[in-house]
């Protein structure tokens, strides 16, 4: 069975109240990103790199809102510890996170 264990990252200035929490359980197949921020988020790069900075996972899109939230497939990650990152104009956020 894979799942992940969950850290907390958090940013600075305005962007102290952007909070990003990746989590998932045993129970599911996913893993859930939850970004919340006090202003928009714009134009976005969402990435998931593993422990040599290969990128495993990148999207490309925009927030019109301060809230985003996306769930990835645990499936096509390999096990191990990852780091989510979340670069937007104003916001910079990243977190690892372990799937065992």
């Amino acid at each position: 069975m894979a799942f992940c264990l969950p850290m907390h990252a958090e940013g600075g200035g305005c962007e102290s109240n952007a909070k990003l929490n990746v989590s998932c359980s045993r129970a599911s197949a996913f893993v859930q990103v939850q970004v919340a921020n006090c202003k928009k988020l714009g134009k976005l790069v969402l990435e998931v790199r593993d422990q040599q900075g290969r990128v495993l996972y990148r999207e490309e899109g925009k927030a019109f809102t301060g809230d985003l939230v996306r769930r990835l497939d645990k499936g096509q990650l390999p096990r191990g510890t990852h780091v989510l990152s979340i670069v937007a104009k104003e916001v910079s956020l990243s977190q690892p996170f372990t799937i065992e």
